[in-house]
């Protein structure tokens, strides 16, 4: 019964489909496809919300006296360990320079987070984070940081190292 049902309704798709002019199964494939199409979409949509990408890179380029080294080390690590324990930090690579007199910086770190309001929280509303800049700041020549941002990427995957 049900195999009869389904093999009559099979045959009057089958005509239904052979009386449709050329035009009319275009738009039918076209309206598929475009059902298929969002359908598709979506689910790439929702997989990539799924797996967050970071897009807040902060650079940070200083300048250090050669006696105060140590110091600066000392106050970064500090600075390193703090941010490690905040929300929205994901990781930090700090590069030393190895010629120290003919090198525009003397350190410069890449740091991670993954959106600018977990950095600015730290920031602003931190006071062990504000007390560690003012060390900073006595034993460093100079410091600036930039925020970068990935406009077009055509790679298909970079790594800084």
């Amino acid at each position: 019964m049900v195999v009869r049902s389904l093999l009559r309704r099979v045959r009057t798709f089958n005509e239904w489909w052979e009386d449709l002019d050329l035009a009319e199964i275009y738009l039918l494939y076209m309206a598929g496809g475009m059902y298929w199409g969002t359908c598709y979409g979506t689910y790439c949509r929702r997989a990539k919300l799924a797996t967050p990408e970071s897009d807040y890179l902060l650079v940070s380029v200083y300048h250090v006296d050669e006696d105060k080294k140590k110091g600066f080390e000392a106050t970064w690590s500090d600075q390193a360990r703090l941010a490690q324990r905040q929300p929205g930090y994901e990781w930090t690579k700090t590069f030393k320079a190895i010629d120290w007199s003919e090198s525009p910086f003397h350190y410069i770190t890449f740091r991670m987070w993954n959106e600018s309001s977990s950095y600015l929280r730290m920031v602003q509303f931190d006071p062990t984070w504000k007390e560690l800049i003012k060390r900073l700041k006595e034993v460093c020549a100079g410091q600036k940081d930039t925020v970068y941002r990935i406009l077009v990427d055509d790679s298909v995957k970079r790594i800084i190292e």
